[in-house]
Order: structure tokens, then sequence, then C-alpha cells
């Protein structure tokens, strides 16, 4: 074995310093390059959406039907029908989600069949949503019988959801300080207890984020409801009541997919109007769910 001397290590270090220096830059060239893209791509979005929908808005077209065979008028039953699937789901999906990501953190051991639970509930989180759609409409509308209704949609926006909510609730548990459970072990309190008192509360603004970026999802995906759930168009009056639930809804995202398969059916005007409010609203949400998740860190003493 060849032993280097001192000068030859800082000769060789020098040597290597330009190649290093170099290799450096141009990563960091790549990743801004890559980050400018990013944004840029976002903001040409987001710009020609407000160019194009927003001269569309104003207090009729929000809250009014449309009239004239969906030609003019305003989408009030298609922002109605979203914000109820939305609320449903947002009430089925932590549910089930939050369960999960309990069972897959603190009860799913480390061996093969649990990375292989782990790697089942991810493949189902990248699953695009019309598969979840057909899930949908096979199971629920067909094999259950409850048709095309608003539960049909609630249930398959909610399956679509958990892998989402449960992935980020384990690792929102994970991230939990160890210390803490053993703590509360070693003051008397049962693992549920622990995982209640102490795990739930730590996790909040991991879980939180798994929440909006799910309710996000459901509020946009056209497909699952367009199998289970979707209504272009009704003149019918909308009541509250358990019959509402056995009935589809109009929705934003169904209303833009028809908007463009039927092309010229309804005005340019009116399509991109429902683009800038189904924005709008996905905005918001995730904008009261960052706003408690803030608060909720603010909190933590950790």
């Amino acid at each position: 074995m060849v032993e280097l001397t001192a000068s030859q290590l800082e000769r060789l270090a020098q040597r290597r310093t330009p190649t290093r220096k170099s290799r450096g830059l141009l990563l960091g060239i790549l990743a801004y390059g890559a980050i400018g893209l990013a944004v840029a791509v976002a903001s040409g979005v987001i710009g020609i959406v407000v160019a194009k929908g927003l001269p569309a808005i104003d207090w009729a077209f929000l809250s009014e039907p449309p009239v004239d065979g969906m030609s003019a008028g305003g989408i009030w039953p298609m922002i109605r029908g979203s914000i109820l699937l939305l609320l449903g789901t947002l009430v089925l999906a932590p549910v089930l989600g939050i369960a999960s990501g309990i069972w897959l953190a603190e009860y799913v051991k480390e061996n093969r069949i649990g990375q292989a639970v782990r790697v089942l509930v991810m493949t189902l989180a990248g699953t695009p949503s019309i598969v979840f759609g057909l899930f949908g409409l096979a199971i629920f509308v067909l094999k259950m019988g409850i048709g095309f209704s608003l539960i049909a949609g609630w249930l398959t926006l909610a399956i679509m959801s958990v892998p989402v909510v449960a992935l980020t609730t384990e690792q929102a548990i994970r991230s939990v300080p160890h210390s803490f459970a053993e703590a509360g072990v070693g003051l008397g309190l049962s693992r549920w207890q622990v995982i209640r008192k102490i795990l739930l509360p730590g996790a909040l603004p991991g879980i939180l984020t798994g929440l909006v970026l799910a309710a996000g999802r459901a509020a946009g995906e056209a497909p699952p409801i367009l199998l289970t759930a979707g209504l272009y168009y009704s003149t019918e009056k909308l009541t509250l009541s358990w019959e509402t639930l056995k009935r589809p809804v109009a929705n934003l995202p169904y209303h833009l997919a028809e908007g463009y398969r039927q092309g010229g059916v309804i005005p340019e005007k009116i399509i991109w109007g429902t683009c800038f409010v189904l924005m709008a609203l996905v905005l918001l949400v995730n904008l009261v769910a960052i706003t408690v998740r803030s608060r909720t860190r603010g909190k933590r003493q950790w």
C-alpha cells in the first residue's frame, strides 16, 4: 500500500477542488433553474385563470342558477354541490385516515408484512382518481345499490383521500419524540392513552397537512364525481334533507369537464369563471387549514 505524504495530499486536494466547485455550481444552477421553472409554470397557470375568469365574477354569477340551457346565468348549484361534497369528504376521510395512520405508526410491525402494507398504502395514494371513480361505481353505486348520489360521491372521495391522510398521520406521529411516549408510560398511562393524550396532539400540525392535501385533491377531481355523484344540469330546487343524500349533485369539476366536452354549449366566459371559482375554493380550504395548523404548531413546546 502506497502512503502519500502531506504535500502530495495537498496537491491532490488542490486538483480536486476546482472539480468540486464546478459540480457544486452546476447543481446549484440546476436546482435554482428547476425552482424558477416551477414558479413560472404555477404563476402562468394562475395568471391565465385569473385574467380570463375574473371578468365573469359578480354576485349574480355566484348566487343564481344557470339559465337558457347553461348558456347564461350563474353557477350557484355547482358551488353548492362542491361544498357539500367537500364537507362530507372532510368528515369521513379523517376518521378512516387518522385511524389507519395510527395503526401504521403504532401497531404494524417493522417486518416484511409491515413493509408490504406501507407499499400498498403508498401505491393507493398515487393511484389515478379514475380508478377510484370506477371502484365507487362498481361497489357503491351498483353493488350496494346506492345509485348515483351525494353519499356515493362522499364515500368515493373519502376512500380516495384515506391513503394520503394515513401516510401523513403516520409520519406526523413518528416525528413526535419517543421520549414523550416513554414518559407517558412511566406515568402509568395505557398505550391508547399515550396515543390520545401525547402522540395525537403533538402530531396535529402534520395531520392537518395531510387533510389539506386530501381536501385539495378531492375538491378538484372530476372523474370520481362523474362516475358516482355527478349531475350536469337540473332545474330542481335543492332542499337539505335525507333525500338529498340519495340524489346526484351538480358540482364545479364536472361542470368544467362537460363544458369543454360539449364545446360551444357553455360560453367560454362561464367556463373560465367556473375555473376561477374552483381554484378560489381550493385556495380558501388550504388557507383555513394552514392557519389552523400554524396556530397549533405555535402552541407546541418542542
